[in-house]
């Protein structure tokens, strides 16, 4: 994009921060993102900071892809059941202090809509299509978070079930790689 002669290459910044405490002064920021994060945020104390930092007609974007990858439906099911086991066991097995609290994705868009910092507020669903192999849909699996932190506290009791769902995926894939959809949710405030 160039404007009177002028183009826009080296006006963009990155800096890193806390989602409620921002290294910006108010209404300097044009944009916003939160990649797979924003459920991680208090979405109140962020959403305030938001539109403290932003510019009039700044955009705050959240975009996570939805889980799991679309696939074939038994799949599918299978992968939403082992992370579920795995977010029941962690809650189960891991004191306290060590969860994380995640706000649910769900409640994104009502959030920046009921926040009182944008004057529209919207989300956008969009679809890429990927070739995937089953070790690449297992990894995805794999690496979730309930199942990573149950990894690292040593907790063996989802071997069994993850045994299952790697036959699973492997007899449906049969050696191939084929194409796979993943779906993602922008919610996008408007200040």
């Amino acid at each position: 994009m160039e404007t009177a002669g002028t183009t826009m290459a080296g006006t963009i910044s990155f800096k890193s921060g806390f989602s409620n405490n921002l290294p910006f002064e108010d209404g300097t920021v044009d944009v916003i993102t939160c990649s797979q994060s924003f459920h991680w945020m208090d979405p109140e104390s962020t959403l305030q900071e938001a539109g403290r930092v932003l510019a009039q007609g700044g955009v705050f974007a959240a975009f996570d892809c939805d889980w799991p990858p679309v696939l074939q439906w038994q799949i599918e099911q299978a992968y939403t059941e082992l992370i579920t086991k795995a977010d029941t066991l962690l809650e189960q097995e891991a004191p306290v202090e060590q969860q994380a609290h995640k706000w649910s994705k769900d409640q994104h868009l009502a959030n920046l809509h009921h926040s009182g910092q944008f004057r529209f507020t919207r989300e956008i669903v969009f679809h890429n299509r990927e070739q995937c192999d089953a070790a690449r849909y297992t990894g995805l699996a794999l690496s979730q978070g309930g199942i990573q932190s149950l990894f690292k506290l040593g907790n063996r009791a989802l071997d069994d079930d993850i045994a299952r769902f790697v036959k699973l995926v492997e007899n449906h894939f049969k050696g191939r790689t084929l194409d796979i959809l993943f779906s993602y949710r922008m919610r996008l405030g408007i200040k």
